[in-house]
């Protein structure tokens, strides 16, 4: 009876929380996965970029170099935007993994953060993979297939999915 997170002069937080542990780890092992995805090849470069593989972090540094080089006043801002969708990919899953591991924040404001940091990884994961395989974007010519990385990462993505679903699920039992 000790350990009874049931027994009264618990604090409420902990008692509310008891039996979330599970949901909790799948949210920061998607969250590891998302970040060591990122660091890790993504796709693999063709043509001129043939003896290159390019992670996340690396695409996103080539983005934000583009604009420096970018002479068109249309074009100034648009690479920065993207290297900054790129950059919050692990920063919104680290941000659902600490949200999801703080005992006073509710389930489901945990829950939607991690449902966020999901849906964000895996539809920028969605838009890179389409880009390289479009033949109308110039990405098409630059990058090709997807290396383990990308995988990694959209691995992370439904973890940290699967994390949320449960996480909202619990907070309405």
């Amino acid at each position: 009876m000790a350990n009874d997170a049931n027994a009264p002069g618990w604090p409420d937080a902990i008692r509310a929380d008891s039996g979330a542990a599970a949901p909790r780890a799948i949210g920061v092992a998607g969250a590891a996965l998302v970040v060591l995805g990122f660091f890790l090849p993504w796709l693999h470069g063709t043509a001129e970029f043939a003896a290159r593989d390019f992670s996340g972090f690396d695409l996103a540094r080539l983005v934000r170099n583009f604009e420096i080089v970018a002479s068109s006043s249309s074009e100034e801002g648009q690479f920065g935007l993207i290297a900054v969708a790129l950059y919050a990919m692990p920063a919104l899953a680290i941000n659902g993994a600490v949200l999801a591991l703080v005992p006073a924040i509710q389930r489901r404001a945990a829950a939607t953060a991690l449902g966020i940091a999901a849906v964000y990884a895996l539809v920028i994961l969605t838009i890179f993979a389409a880009l390289s395989a479009i033949s109308w974007t110039n990405l098409q010519g630059v990058l090709g297939s997807p290396m383990n990385g990308f995988f990694v990462s959209a691995t992370g993505g439904a973890t940290l999915g699967v994390s949320a679903v449960l996480t909202f699920h619990r907070s309405r039992t």
